[in-house]
């Protein structure tokens, strides 16, 4: 990526090293300028709403353009757990049925299944990664009684991305639904969708985009077993057009899962996804593995053992050190912001890093 164009983009990058994209993603100038332009028109009284409601739909197309989806199979959400609440809420359910989580998932999808306990589903918590191919007891775990999986693309805690054709595979074997987070890959990996029946993404994250902002993708085939379970003047075919009263219709696509926009957050968004269709996904995940690897290599002819090696790589890299917090704050005093998850000092790496980054890490923590 280009030096000076990363550094005209993006002022996180200008004083300090940043690699805790894992935690939030600086926001691109774009994001900035247009979250600003909302905010000062309200501030002024100026301004159309409509014009803060299409930004929405820009950043819908682009995320879609992202992700290799249509636009029309996309829910604009705020964050990830309403979107797992919508599905496993009207998970039809029937004795003997279960879930199957896993025990280190991040809690906005784990909470909104574990709440379907009280509803008679059994919730199969498995570890992993567990063993060469990573998914442990992940596969043992589904079987005919399997309503859905509910697992992460790429770990929170650890960085270790899953396989996802092995565990689509058995969910079609034994008719279970896939319901992959993948917040932690989204705008730095390409996701396969083939397979995948619901997909949400926090936004803030490697999307670049202000907090508030994530997105729910609804394979066409169960869009209309879902209903709105958020039902607002959002979900309507075209609500723009009418506000007041009955009937009760919704709109053909998933936009009918759509929770009402935070204008300022969806106007920064719509401006950050559209510096990373600009990359393009092939060339960011490129870019990002090789410093990933860069690093982890790094690490290992030091004689630090990374948790995960090329086998299954995401844009994050975690160490099991003795002092985790430790190497974080000797990381801070050199200028390096990075992050401490389950004991481990974790780093990622995104668009706006280089290999200078890389070896600056590693002359701190070796």
């Amino acid at each position: 990526m280009d030096a000076q164009r990363m550094d005209s983009l993006f002022a996180a990058v200008r004083k300090r090293t940043y690699l805790d994209c894992a935690t939030w993603g600086p926001l691109p100038a774009p994001a900035l300028a247009a979250a600003r332009r909302v905010l000062e028109a309200r501030a002024r009284g100026e301004g159309d709403w409509k014009d803060w409601e299409a930004a929405g739909e820009r950043a819908r197309e682009s995320c879609a353009q992202l992700l290799g989806c249509a636009a029309q199979d996309l829910a604009l959400m705020p964050a990830v757990a309403p979107a797992a609440t919508l599905v496993a809420e009207q998970l039809p359910f029937r004795t003997g049925a279960n879930l199957v989580l896993g025990t280190e998932e991040f809690r906005s999808n784990l909470f909104p299944w574990l709440l379907q306990e009280r509803r008679g589903f059994e919730a199969r918590m498995v570890e992993y990664p567990r063993g060469k191919d990573g998914l442990g007891d992940l596969l043992a775990a589904i079987d005919g009684n399997t309503s859905v999986v509910a697992v992460s693309h790429v770990q929170s805690s650890n960085g270790y991305r899953l396989s996802l054709e092995p565990i689509v595979e058995a969910c079609r074997k034994h008719d279970a639904r896939l319901f992959i987070d993948a917040t932690q890959s989204a705008g730095a990996l390409r996701i396969p969708l083939e397979g995948i029946d619901f997909l949400a993404t926090g936004a803030y994250k490697w999307m670049l985009s202000p907090r508030g902002t994530a997105f729910l993708y609804v394979a066409p085939k169960h869009r209309d077993a879902l209903q709105p379970l958020f039902a607002s003047w959002a979900s309507a075919s075209f609500p723009q057009e009418r506000y007041y009263g009955p009937p009760l219709e919704f709109a053909d696509d998933a936009s009918r899962f759509d929770i009402s926009k935070g204008w300022t957050a969806w106007a920064g968004a719509a401006e950050s996804i559209e510096v990373l269709r600009e990359f393009g996904a092939a060339a960011i995940e490129a870019h990002d593995l090789e410093l990933a690897r860069r690093f982890r290599m790094g690490l290992e002819a030091r004689g630090i053992e990374p948790l995960f090696g090329v086998e299954h790589p995401s844009a994050i890299v975690a160490m099991p050190l003795a002092d985790p917090a430790g190497a974080r704050e000797a990381l801070s005093a050199a200028g390096i912001t990075a992050a401490v998850r389950s004991k481990f000092l974790r780093l990622a790496f995104h668009i706006y890093n280089d290999e200078a980054d890389v070896d600056k890490a590693l002359s701190v923590l070796c």
